[in-house]
């Protein structure tokens, strides 16, 4: 059974909501910082859509509402942290796709996931918790349309760049991401709404994968 709390440790959770903040601004500017050096090394935008996406999340995360009922399982509060922060260590590397088939498939995952993210409003958080069931839009192909907006936009970043590094970093993002699924899952699974939602949309991730 998942354990769940609306004001689980307020100081510490205060405490750790601002380090959380700093440092996702900081992991953000580094990355920004980085895909622009070489965008102005070599001529060539490089991470643009990525660097857009994970800049509209910073600002998300920062000004987000209070959370509701959030879950208190360590596993949550390690796999969100991790599965939304680990891309924002790579770096450009060249080598990969062409820049402007990346670019493209990069903003095509940008889109995606900012009409997902801007459907949930300031109810976007990083912890699984339930913040309201939503299901307009994106809501209706996938259960977690903003995940697949992140990975088609990490996966060019990572085909445009693909050191060995970024790979890495691509493979923990990933695994902590569907880690962050099932937490949050767990804990809309016993709102009546989110179970009917779930009866009508199959897929958590990928449509007629996942």
């Amino acid at each position: 059974m998942i354990t769940v709390s609306s004001r689980p440790y307020p100081h510490l959770r205060v405490v750790l909501g601002m380090v959380a903040r700093i440092a996702l601004v900081c992991l953000f500017c580094a990355f920004a910082w980085a895909n622009f050096a070489q965008w102005r090394a070599t001529g060539h935008p490089s991470g643009l859509g990525t660097t857009l996406l994970e800049g509209w999340v910073a600002a998300m995360f920062v000004f987000r509402r209070s959370n509701g009922v959030v879950s208190t399982r360590r596993l949550a509060w390690i796999a969100a942290p991790l599965g939304t922060f680990a891309m924002v260590f790579a770096r450009p590397s060249g080598g990969g796709i062409p820049n402007s088939a990346s670019e493209l498939i990069q903003l095509a995952g940008v889109g995606f996931a900012l009409v997902s993210l801007c459907t949930l409003g300031r109810s976007f958080g990083l912890v699984a918790a339930n913040r309201g069931v939503k299901t307009r839009g994106p809501y209706g192909l996938v259960r977690h349309p903003a995940y697949t907006g992140y990975l088609i936009s990490y996966c060019a970043y990572i085909a445009e760049n693909p050191s060995p590094r970024n790979i890495a970093l691509l493979a923990v993002s990933s695994v902590f991401q569907l880690l962050r699924i099932s937490e949050e899952e767990l804990v809309l699974a016993g709102d009546a709404a989110y179970n009917a939602y779930r009866s009508r949309v199959r897929y958590r991730l990928i449509p007629l994968l996942y």
